[in-house]
């Protein structure tokens, strides 16, 4: 029973604090007595629930054969199946049931052989001389590769069957388990047999895939596209390789040297070219004679040969042989100076070839070998001779006196522009854009 408190009671601090105290107590154990018999009633409920379902299970889950009951219908079916059904199997089924498993396994051991194969793929490659791997290496890219689309992965696997009697090279005693692998072991290893031919070209190969990637390049079909930067490639071997230079992991290292690269292919043509010695090397010009280390580099100094210019400036419209020659001219229409002597306070270059010439020429520094270039051009008002034309006609000022360029600041007048903009740089700290005349 609660006492009524008056208006006029006065209750100390402490007093408050006890009060308080006791209220949030009282308050606690009715919350924890609503809480108990929440959980009473539930169990309650849980266990006539329970009651309810054995008594409904004895009834309905009963076998019709042989009447034994069970608690639960997965049980039953159990029951049937392994008891009744299998009793009734003819010897044809239960052989086509182990057919079947046996075909299960099979593809389970195809996925776990084709995963084996893709992490050994690049020491398959490492084995292969020639830098152009992805198109003309037909062992490493059906092996690794036996499939152009993605949606052809089930198929695959489905038709893989692995054979219990494997399939032995006769040549040198290798084992095969796919009829595929093992026809295409003895075409490019031992017979040399190019039964597939190109109906575009002369071209022949050793296998279907081979010259379907091929035909691509005839049609100009690049479906594999890299997704960091949007490159594509005639199959998949050749994204595989290409994506691990977005990678950059670095795996592959040389032994000859602490250099490092992204793929085997690069590694390899490293090799080559760094650690081979230039006399074997087997690509030869039949020209000239000149020797190189891959194909490729034989292909573009064969253009020089022939005048193709395959490479154009959008800029000035002069054509290149390579790619690597049009770079290097791009940096003629840039004001861009990256190469700096440190040796000098004011020499800048736009590429490596103009330092170098520099440092070996006026420091005498570097293996370089300057050719000391003939004097042709001869003035007709002395006879000193110069290697180049401008050079002459820059000395022919010296004989008329006249100085065509002029500063635009103090009105001072000079032979040479690189004297102006000398001028300009140290007496009014200006520096001229490239095309300034």
């Amino acid at each position: 029973m609660y006492k009524e408190w008056s208006e006029d009671y006065n209750i100390c601090k402490n007093c408050v604090e006890r009060l308080n105290s006791a209220y949030e107590f009282v308050q606690i154990c009715i919350k924890s007595e609503e809480l108990r018999r929440e959980q009473l009633r539930q169990i309650i409920e849980k266990s006539e629930l329970k009651e309810e379902t054995s008594e409904i299970n004895l009834e309905l889950f009963g076998c019709d054969i042989c009447k034994k009951q069970f608690k639960l219908k997965r049980s039953l079916k159990l029951h049937v199946t392994r008891i009744h059904i299998k009793k009734e199997r003819t010897l044809e089924q239960i052989k086509q049931e182990r057919r079947v498993k046996s075909e299960k396994e099979d593809i389970i051991t195809a996925e776990s052989n084709l995963k084996a194969e893709s992490e050994n793929a690049e020491k398959k490659v490492n084995k292969v001389g020639d830098n152009d791997y992805s198109e003309n290496d037909d062992n490493y890219d059906n092996d690794n590769f036996s499939s152009d689309e993605d949606v052809k992965l089930q198929e695959v696997k489905r038709n893989y069957s692995k054979r219990k009697n494997p399939l032995t090279c006769e040549y040198c005693g290798k084992l095969f388990h796919r009829r595929q692998h093992y026809s295409s072991h003895i075409r490019s290893k031992h017979t040399f047999e190019k039964p597939y031919k190109c109906n575009l070209c002369d071209a022949k190969y050793t296998n279907s895939h081979s010259l379907l990637v091929h035909k691509r390049n005839h049609n100009n079909e690049k479906p594999f596209i890299c997704s960091y930067c949007g490159k594509s490639f005639v199959c998949s071997g050749d994204l595989y390789h290409h994506s691990k230079i977005h990678l950059n992991k670095r795996e592959y290292k040389c032994t000859q040297c602490d250099k490092s690269f992204n793929t085997a292919s690069i590694l390899r043509t490293h090799r080559i070219c760094m650690h081979t010695d230039p006399k074997d090397w087997k690509y030869i010009c039949s020209f000239c004679d000149k020797r190189f280390p891959i194909n490729s580099s034989l292909a573009t100094h064969m253009k020089r040969h022939n005048g193709i210019k395959e490479f154009s400036c959008h800029i000035c419209a002069k054509k290149f042989f390579d790619k690597s020659e049009l770079t290097k001219h791009f940096r003629s229409h840039s004001t861009e100076r990256l190469y700096k002597c440190n040796l000098c306070e004011d020499k800048e270059y736009k590429n490596s070839y103009g330092l170098r010439k520099h440092m070996k020429i006026i420091h005498d520094i570097g293996t370089m070998k300057i050719t000391k270039p003939v004097k042709k051009f001869e003035c007709s008002m002395c006879p000193k001779m110069f290697a180049f034309n401008n050079k002459l006609q820059k000395h022919i000022y010296t004989h008329t006196g006249e100085k065509p360029y002029k500063c635009d600041y103090c009105g001072k007048k000079f032979i040479d522009n690189y004297y102006r903009k000398v001028h300009l740089k140290k007496k009014h700290n200006i520096e001229l854009t490239e095309g300034y005349s």
